[in-house]
């Protein structure tokens, strides 16, 4: 049997179809979509109509893969931005009456568990216990956990889109904007656990575009991706290259993923402050994720 979970974050919008026999599940397809719902949440508090009409063009694309594919359930979550817009019950009903896709508007708890559960689920990482850092558009989930626990989490209100907005005026931004921006996020980074010591896992667009600037990758390839480790030298080298050139001159950067060249930088930066946070020298890619959490959820409850 085909099933497909969609994530609707802030910047993004996620499809991922599994073929699931047996109790095993295989990935058939994976599509990423920048809409950029959220954009200019912080300042109206409401999703725009342009925001909405781009979220949901993406949505009647994935619907039609699905049904291509013969998907006999789709699974919807929905987290920052439709949390926190007071207009957002629009566009899940609409989305609901007009593809029949119910979308679950998550909790920042419940999207936190989701992503736990997917990285519990791969062994890759070789390691027993460990923060998994997952950084959206509008907030970013960190996380403390183990392979059989989630053991606890804490939601920032900021993501790579919300950071942009808030202190990124000119382009290339200027060098005040960043420092600005970095102290900032000194202030802002806080956990109610320790986790010094304990091996870093990244997940979600930030991440996974990271892997592929440095590698240099011509297209995104998750099998090179996925379990990738990542150096703070490598990151600091990414962006030094990245703070000194123009939204337009990233886009011809290889590895760099079509219309995030301009909000990159700013979830490179919150990633690189949260390692500092950490004392870590290293991180480990993830390029599974909340929808993948879903998945296994609802799968695992169908071998029962």
């Amino acid at each position: 049997m085909k099933y497909a979970s969609i994530d609707i974050g802030t910047n993004t919008v996620l499809l991922t179809i599994v073929d699931f026999e047996a109790g095993r599940m295989a990935d058939l397809m994976d599509l990423s979509t920048i809409a950029r719902l959220g954009e200019g949440l912080k300042e109206t508090g409401l999703l725009s109509p342009a925001a909405m009409e781009r979220t949901f063009s993406a949505l009647v694309r994935y619907k039609e893969v699905a049904e291509q594919h013969g998907v006999r359930e789709i699974y919807c979550v929905g987290t920052a931005a439709l949390r926190e817009a007071r207009n957002s019950d629009i566009f899940v009903c609409r989305v609901k009456d007009e593809l029949g896709i119910a979308i679950r508007v998550i909790t920042a708890q419940e999207e936190a568990c989701y992503t736990w559960l997917s990285v519990a689920h791969d062994r890759f990482s070789g390691m027993d216990r460990f923060i998994i850092v997952d950084i959206g558009g509008g907030s970013t989930e960190i996380i403390e956990g183990n392979l059989t626990r989630f053991i606890d989490f804490v939601s920032l209100p900021v993501g790579s889109v919300k950071l942009t907005e808030m202190f990124v005026k000119h382009d290339p931004p200027a060098a005040d904007e960043i420092t600005r921006l970095t102290d900032f996020l000194k202030d802002t980074i806080s956990t109610p656990f320790e986790g010094r010591g304990l091996g870093i896992v990244g997940t979600a667009g930030t991440v996974t575009n990271l892997a592929s600037l440095v590698l240099g990758l011509e297209s995104y390839d998750k099998e090179i991706i996925h379990g990738l480790r990542i150096s703070t030298d490598d990151m600091d080298r990414v962006v030094g290259e990245m703070k000194i050139m123009s939204a337009s001159e990233r886009r011809k950067m290889k590895g760099m993923e079509a219309g995030r060249e301009d909000i990159l930088l700013q979830g490179i930066l919150l990633m690189r402050e949260i390692m500092t946070y950490f004392g870590s020298g290293e991180l480990v890619v993830s390029a599974n994720g909340v929808r993948y959490g879903v998945l296994y959820e609802k799968l695992e409850g169908k071998n029962r």
